[in-house]
């Protein structure tokens, strides 16, 4: 078991250095939709030398700015017809509660939301289904995400270094990936649970 696992971490690992860009399209397309997990597991590559610093933090930076772009645009959308209305009761489920604090409290409640696992995207859908300006939305964004990407990246990145350190005594790469994703979970769940009292 031990040398089918050792096969498929090389194998994969090996594609991943051979066709780096393949990697950066899997990164900016994974920010556009989900985030959390692209972002770390970027991170954590990142110190282990399958990225370089710089490009892989520009590549999440657009790809999450330019997924923010598109679920606003999906909102405005939503507002004005019938369709996709599973996306649009979603959104309201998750985010119509915040409405007020969207409006008043925009950056708090967007940075907020990017700790909260799949509240993010309903609440950047929302904006645009209650039609709120877009720079408004956009500022804050472009804010809560460069600190959200400083928080969970250097917890990815610092997690690759802890992890090397440990590599002697742990036998698979995805072992301590799997640490260090649970990690970053329960940062997250600790995170969203002092915000949400706090909203």
């Amino acid at each position: 078991m031990g040398t089918i696992m050792q096969f498929m971490e090389n194998l994969l690992l090996h594609y991943l250095t051979a066709w780096q860009p393949i990697g950066y399209v899997i990164l900016f397309v994974g920010m556009m939709l989900e985030g959390d997990t692209i972002l770390f597991i970027a991170a954590y590559l990142t110190h282990a030398g399958y990225f370089a610093l710089v490009p892989m933090l520009l590549t999440a930076l657009w790809g999450m700015l330019l997924g923010d772009n598109l679920w606003y645009s999906l909102g405005l959308h939503l507002r004005n017809s019938g369709m996709l209305d599973f996306i649009s009761r979603w959104a309201e489920h998750l985010a119509k509660p915040f409405d007020a604090h969207l409006r008043d409290n925009t950056f708090r409640t967007v940075f907020v939301s990017k700790f909260t696992y799949g509240f993010n995207r309903a609440i950047i859908t929302r904006a645009g289904m209650l039609n709120l300006k877009w720079k408004k939305i956009e500022e804050s964004d472009i804010l809560a995400t460069l600190l959200w990407m400083a928080i969970v990246a250097s917890l990815g990145y610092f997690s690759g270094a802890s992890m090397s350190y440990f590599h002697n005594y742990i036998q698979f790469g995805e072992f301590s990936i799997l640490i260090a994703i649970v990690i970053l979970f329960i940062f997250e769940r600790v995170v969203t649970r002092l915000f949400k009292e706090r909203l």
